[in-house]
C-alpha cells in the first residue's frame, strides 16, 4: 500500500479573500432564516448559474443572523462583492411578504463590520 501525499497548503498570497456584506431586511412581516437562506441561493443560482455561484464563494453566516432586527452578514471572495449585492437586489419577495435589502456596509474581517455589539447580537 503507498502512502498519500498531503495536499500543499496555498501560501496567504495565492488565496481567495474574504468579504462580509452586513445587510438589513426591510420587510412588512418577519423573515425566518431558513426562508432567506434558500431564497437567496435559488435567486442567485436562477441568475448567476451554478458555476457563478460557486466562484462567489457565496455563504450565508446563520450565527451572525438576527430575527429581531432582521440584519444578517454574507461571505463572498473580494471579486464578486458587486455581484452578491447586485442579485440582492433582484430580490423583491420572501414568501407573500415584500422585502428590500439595505447594504448596511462592506468589510474584510467579521470585525470590521462594527455591528456585533450593538445590531448583530441580541
Amino acid at each position: 500500500m503507498q502512502k498519500q501525499e498531503k495536499l500543499k497548503v496555498l501560501s496567504p498570497t495565492l488565496r481567495e479573500k474574504d468579504r462580509y456584506i452586513a445587510f438589513k431586511i426591510i420587510s412588512e412581516e418577519p423573515i425566518a432564516y431558513s426562508d432567506l437562506e434558500s431564497s437567496i441561493w435559488q435567486i442567485l443560482s436562477d441568475f448567476y448559474g451554478e458555476l457563478g455561484v460557486s466562484q462567489m464563494n457565496l455563504w450565508l453566516l446563520k450565527n451572525l443572523y438576527n430575527a429581531d432586527k432582521q440584519i444578517a452578514v454574507l461571505r463572498c471572495n473580494n471579486k464578486s462583492v458587486y455581484r452578491v449585492i447586485a442579485g440582492l437586489g433582484l430580490i423583491s419577495r420572501l414568501g407573500d411578504s415584500r422585502v428590500i435589502f439595505k447594504i448596511l456596509k462592506i468589510s474584510g474581517t467579521i470585525k470590521g463590520l462594527e455591528l456585533q455589539k450593538s445590531t448583530l447580537k441580541k
